[in-house]
């Protein structure tokens, strides 16, 4: 018969679950192995980051700015001055000035007895106004000439009234050879320029001979 005061046994103790350990040799290289990819692929990452800063193209070069040029500041005109000028032109050499206009143009006959250009139109001498300039001679056995003040005018282009003005101012003669063909530049005094056109030469007509042409003045006068 048990007794009733006394304490039932205690249950042995349960030992605890054997833990197992852990494999020392296949975690450790497992670890190796994943730190040398992390190095490799940082590695990796730092090398594209380098090639493409080296390969990344320069930044545009800028132009520099464009100069601006301003214009020269333009000088103040002069009261009068405008006006003066003009007349200076026109009185003086007449450069910068219009080109002066014909006074008169037709066919004419020059003889001994010359024509007188200061007229409008030029008119030619008769008995009792005998010797105006210019004139026609005879030269040697064949030639005619322009007596007067007179320049052969030897351009391509046609005679013009300054070009005559100044052929006149420069190399003027007392008498040119013509013949047909030529053109003479002439003037006589204060009279106006004029330029003869030659178109026949008549040796042995009238006194002295005489010259066919084309007479041409223009509105504009000698230097003299």
């Amino acid at each position: 018969m048990s007794d009733p005061l006394q304490q039932p046994a205690s249950p042995p103790p349960v030992p605890p679950a054997a833990v197992p350990p852990a494999p020392a040799g296949p975690s450790r290289a497992k670890l190796w192995a994943a730190g040398a990819a992390v190095v490799s692929a940082i590695a990796g990452v730092a090398s594209a980051i380098a090639a493409f800063s080296n390969n990344s193209p320069s930044p545009a070069a800028v132009p520099p700015p464009t100069a601006v040029t301003l214009p020269a500041p333009q000088a103040a005109s002069t009261p009068g001055a405008g006006a003066g000028s003009s007349a200076g032109t026109s009185a003086g050499t007449g450069a910068g000035a219009a080109p002066a206009s014909v006074r008169w143009s037709g066919k004419i006959v020059l003889g001994l007895e010359g024509v007188d250009l200061t007229q409008n139109p030029p008119r030619r001498g008769d008995g009792s106004t005998f010797g105006y300039r210019p004139a026609a001679a005879r030269s040697g056995s064949s030639s005619m000439t322009v007596k007067g003040t007179a320049a052969l005018w030897t351009d391509a282009s046609a005679p013009t009234p300054q070009g005559c003005r100044d052929l006149l101012a420069t190399q003027s003669r007392s008498e040119v050879v013509v013949a047909e063909g030529d053109s003479v530049c002439l003037v006589n005094e204060k009279s106006p320029i004029a330029v003869l056109k030659v178109t026949a030469t008549h040796y042995d007509d009238g006194t002295y001979g005489l010259i066919e042409g084309e007479l041409t003045t223009w509105n504009l006068r000698g230097t003299g």
